[in-house]
């Protein structure tokens, strides 16, 4: 009995903090409840302690939504088929990086790409922290988030649970890249690509551009429960300079576009396997034209001949895109035309010499 008093007491303050329940029940409404369940219920011999207490817990973790969960502990270690950092420049001024599971080996792969990039004098930098990757370590957030902030400036704080003192994260190195990019998130960014976008969009060095993220800037501690699982909970929150926090709200993008999840990892496995600017181009199909008059070839009979046959064409599966890098680029290529457009606006209109043109007269009865 005491073992169901200490359940019941328990479970009431869960489902209370849940807010699943009528607000008008008292806890002892609750506690009343569940035993009348046990003892009433048409197959009260299926509540046992074990069912209610794994109840108890199932709701206290969707209360708790990412904020604790329970994983096997074979998957503890970060998995991935591919890791490693994706670089790629797609046009000569704009380059493109996407950290895998941000790693220690990332960070490194990071700096040289970005080194890269400079030495090529590369003008814009597209960062895509979308990779749905487990929660790391914000050692590895501080590592990268200095490549880009001043040396000396403060990265982010860390508030521990009991604590009154937060831990400051301090940039000590020279960063790399010191210009403004753009920053691609949505909700599968994980809790260190969700504080480095937040750091970066709040010292004004970033835009935002994508989904909402969900609010999981927290670091996470995993802790065996017994031999087949183990409960990863947050243990402590990032703040930002201002001692503001994302935890639970996420962060809105300065351009919001919406994309499927399903999309974008079918665009990421695409890709893995070829370069990143496949899936914002558009591949023409193949047409009759002066080169292949030349090459005495007919691409369009060609289609026409295999499409009679039954063959599929390449181009009736396309490949599927990311709009969210594609109107990234876009506003790269916007911005750059309108910085090189030379507008001189006080100039007047020519003066012409034409004499002006005479006004119809109406024609009245």
């Amino acid at each position: 009995m005491r073992r169901l008093a200490i359940f019941l007491t328990f479970t009431s303050s869960v489902f209370a903090a849940s807010g699943t329940e009528p607000k008008d029940v008292s806890q002892a409404g609750i506690q009343t409840a569940f035993r009348i369940l046990q003892k009433e219920y048409i197959r009260s011999n299926d509540l046992t302690f074990d069912v209610l207490n794994r109840a108890a817990l199932s709701g206290l973790l969707q209360r708790l939504d990412f904020g604790a969960e329970l994983v096997p502990r074979t998957s503890e270690a970060k998995s991935g088929a591919l890791t490693g950092v994706q670089a790629e420049l797609l046009t000569p001024q704009t380059g493109y990086l996407r950290p895998r599971e941000f790693t220690p080996r990332e960070t490194k792969e990071l700096e040289q790409h970005l080194r890269d990039f400079v030495t090529k004098k590369v003008a814009h930098l597209i960062l895509d922290l979308r990779s749905p990757s487990p929660p790391g370590d914000f050692n590895d957030a501080a590592d990268m988030l200095s490549l880009f902030v001043p040396k000396g400036e403060v990265l982010f704080k860390m508030k521990q649970i009991g604590q009154t003192v937060s831990e400051v994260e301090t940039n000590t190195r020279e960063p790399i890249w010191s210009q403004k990019l753009l920053v691609l998130v949505d909700e599968e960014t994980n809790n260190l690509g969700e504080t480095m976008a937040a750091v970066l969009r709040q010292r004004k060095q970033a835009l935002l551009i994508g989904a909402p993220t969900r609010g999981g800037a927290v670091r996470y501690e995993t802790v065996p429960v017994d031999a087949g699982w183990s409960l990863r909970f947050a243990r402590a929150e990032v703040l930002l300079t201002d001692d503001s926090s994302v935890f639970k709200k996420g962060l809105q993008p300065d351009f919001p576009i919406s994309m499927p999840t399903t999309i974008k990892r079918q665009v990421f496995h695409a890709t893995d396997a070829s370069d990143v600017k496949s899936s914002i181009t558009d591949k023409p199909r193949p047409r009759f034209n002066e080169a292949a008059l030349v090459a005495n070839t007919n691409p369009e009979l060609d289609s026409y001949l295999k499409r009679s046959a039954g063959q599929a064409l390449p181009e009736d599966a396309p490949r599927p895109s990311d709009t969210v890098l594609q109107r990234a680029v876009d506003i790269i290529t916007a911005r750059t035309l309108f910085q090189s457009a030379k507008i001189d606006w006080n100039r007047k209109a020519p003066v012409s010499n034409e004499p002006p043109a005479r006004r119809a007269i109406p024609v009245t009865k």
